[in-house]
């Protein structure tokens, strides 16, 4: 029984070549970089140790990687984009209640300060 296994070497070789292609490169090394970020370096850090590790990717691009990774890593987490709010309404995020333009005068109208001109024209027997 002659069973052939060189096809499988070969594409067992493939897998631990290094990728012809630069986001590829990236996504090959991602779990490193994430790390890194994790442990609180800087980007441009990054940028340049993984230029010194031979993969040559300007600043720029792996800025637009970075944000292209984790748009997909987030897509793929289950959670649909979000929804836009609807119009007129913005959530608060601090709060997560819907947007009040006229809040700040609703609070100030609430707390009455403890002196207030009087109402009507002025009287006046009390002026000079």
């Amino acid at each position: 029984m002659g069973t052939d296994k060189r096809p499988l070497s070969e594409l067992e070789a493939l897998a631990r070549e290094r990728p012809t292609r630069l986001m590829a490169q990236l996504r090959r090394v991602w779990p490193q970089v994430q790390a890194a970020l994790d442990a609180g370096h800087t980007l441009r850090l990054i940028h340049q140790r993984l230029n010194l590790a031979g993969v040559p990717i300007s600043y720029k691009r792996l800025s637009t990687y970075r944000g292209l990774i984790e748009r997909e890593k987030r897509g793929r987490a289950g959670s649909a984009s979000p929804k836009a709010p609807e119009p007129g309404k913005r959530l608060d995020t601090a709060t997560s209640q819907p947007f009040d333009p006229l809040a700040n005068l609703r609070a100030h109208e609430q707390r009455k300060p403890e002196w207030q001109y009087p109402t009507g024209p002025p009287d006046e027997s009390k002026i000079f």
